[in-house]
């Protein structure tokens, strides 16, 4: 099953959301296709599965709630979209998040090519894994491929500074330090008047940047608020395939 869930997705009891115990959880990419450059399509879909013995009471994507059985799952995926695929806040009862299990799983492909598809998986994250403080990311910037950063703030109402500085692996030597804004993105508060989406900024290519390539980097991001909670990672794309991998923090 299959439902549009370009809008946040929400997961709630009989109970008003909030007023209830719940987990915030992130996706870092809301379940949509989307097309790109180098004729490249990704589809995210998001894969839910109730593994307890009794059925979730309600379940709501964009509006629209039913319940989920009893050792039942559903997947969903969204519209197709272009230009950049948005993250989003997804919010569970937290007596309830650990009889689910999900997996948000991305097809990608050359369009010309479709026989060629490969799939990864992105990570959830729970709103206790955003950081504050430095973060290390290790990453080989290779030509025929591109290196995408994305940045993901906590809170997504305000604008947010990190710094990253790229270095020379063996010899610590600086290569690039530049300052993103992790802006406000979309809708501000979804259904149940909560957080829709985190801040967010991203960085397409660090290979555009000639005198990385070829390089085994250390990339360290650190906020210029040091109480700013985030998260980053790094996709590693081949230019031909559209097929990536991603770097996660150390």
């Amino acid at each position: 099953m299959k439902f549009s869930v370009l809008s946040l997705l929400v997961l709630f009891l009989a109970l008003p959301l909030a007023a209830a115990e719940y987990e915030q959880l992130m996706l870092p990419i809301a379940p949509s296709v989307t097309t790109c450059g180098y004729h490249s399509q990704y589809e995210a879909r998001l894969i839910v599965f109730n593994q307890h013995d009794g059925s979730l009471a309600r379940f709501c994507a964009d509006g629209d709630c039913g319940a989920i059985g009893a050792k039942s799952g559903l997947e969903m995926t969204g519209p197709l979209t272009g230009g950049t695929p948005l993250p989003r806040f997804l919010y569970v009862p937290a007596d309830q998040l650990k009889d689910l299990r999900l997996s948000l799983m991305v097809e990608s492909q050359d369009l010309a090519r479709p026989e060629e598809r490969t799939f990864a998986e992105l990570p959830i994250l729970r709103a206790s894994d955003f950081r504050s403080g430095k973060i290390e990311i290790f990453v080989r910037i290779d030509e025929g491929f591109r290196q995408g950063l994305r940045l993901y703030g906590l809170d997504g109402h305000q604008a947010q500074q990190i710094i990253m500085r790229v270095f020379k692996l063996d010899t610590n030597q600086l290569l690039r330090e530049e300052t993103y804004t992790m802006w406000p993105v979309g809708e501000w508060e979804n259904e149940a008047g909560l957080q829709a989406r985190p801040s967010f900024s991203m960085e397409c290519d660090l290979s555009v940047y000639t005198w990385l390539v070829g390089q085994q980097v250390r990339i360290e991001l650190e906020p210029v608020d040091p109480e700013t909670k985030y998260w980053a990672f790094i996709s590693v794309t081949n230019n031909k395939t559209q097929h990536f991998y991603t770097v996660t923090p150390r």
